[in-house]
């Protein structure tokens, strides 16, 4: 016991020392990480406004959500509480603010639609006379089985397109699971649900910039598409013509490529898209958070397209 009692006395600072310097490294390991998640929030969060002109316009507003979380549920409220995510939280909205911002579009006259009739009114030749919107779901976690597909269901079968990247379906990505095949097949049985690529595996950033930014990952691209439209095909028994850039960013090569085997592509860039768009451009889609709601979308919905 003496010996052990010198022992303390005579390193007890060393050790002292080395906690200090444990806890600090854990502090700047934990800081670096919430940077980097941070700027994957910054990268893929759409910013600035729309034009005045197209405040004015009658068209075709394509929503990008992500987590959709209900605050009643133990599993969404632990993981919340625990995680110093970024953009877990960033990406999570509650279950209750989906519902209402539902109510608040059909209460203003905005018409939901599925993927495939906006395209339809894209390709037409007669100015839209309505405001529409299109809901699309990216990542895919299991949130969206969980809750979005319920209240959609309920709230009458409202048409959604979900993005999905086809090789990390079951995995945990960044404090959040993704959906298993089975639990998509569950939401892929509606006809209102419409499945789009999101890459097989290649939605993460090099150096703070979009994987598929570097022009020298072409062909490592295209294989990447091509296993994933195969995935798609095995899992659902048929192809898609939609892609989503992950961080909403590619190259004009990519772009090209996507074109040329029928894909129609979508970006992260606010804008409304009117009848004869040209589809061989991505197509622009909104990130909703409280910035775009108040600032993009709830101006857009007020505003009379007669008064331009």
């Amino acid at each position: 016991m003496d010996k052990v009692k010198r022992f303390f006395q005579h390193t007890w600072h060393w050790i002292f020392i080395t906690l200090c310097l444990i806890i600090i490294g854990i502090s700047c390991y934990l800081e670096y990480q919430a940077e980097v998640q941070q700027q994957h929030v910054d990268r893929e969060v759409s910013d600035g406004k729309l034009s005045d002109q197209q405040l004015h316009e009658n068209g075709i507003l394509v929503l990008c959500y992500h987590r959709v979380v209900n605050s009643r549920l133990f599993a969404d409220k632990f993981a919340l509480a625990l995680s110093n995510n970024d953009q877990l939280h960033e990406y999570s909205m509650p279950v209750s603010k989906l519902r209402y911002q539902i109510h608040y579009l059909r209460k203003h006259g905005v018409r939901i639609i599925s993927m495939e009739t906006a395209i339809r009114l894209i390709k037409t030749d007669q100015p839209l006379k309505h405001k529409y919107v299109v809901l699309t779901f990216d990542d895919v976690d299991e949130t969206l089985t969980s809750n979005v597909y319920p209240l959609f269901k309920k709230l009458g079968n409202i048409p959604y397109t979900v993005f999905v990247v086809t090789s990390n379906t079951g995995r945990y990505d960044n404090g959040t699971r993704l959906a298993t095949w089975r639990q998509l097949h569950k939401v892929l049985g509606n006809s209102n649900v419409t499945i789009g690529v999101h890459t097989n595996n290649m939605h993460y950033l090099v150096n703070n910039k979009p994987v598929l930014k570097y022009a020298k990952n072409y062909n490592q691209f295209r294989k990447d598409y091509q296993k994933s439209e195969e995935i798609i095909k095995k899992k659902t028994g048929h192809y898609t013509p939609y892609f989503a850039y992950p961080y909403g960013e590619g190259t004009n090569r990519e772009q090209r490529y996507l074109v040329d085997h029928g894909m129609i592509t979508f970006s992260l860039d606010n804008g409304i898209v009117t009848q004869r768009y040209d589809l061989s451009q991505p197509l622009p889609r909104t990130m909703v958070d409280n910035h775009s709601w108040k600032n993009v979308i709830k101006k857009w919905v007020n505003t009379d397209p007669s008064n331009n």
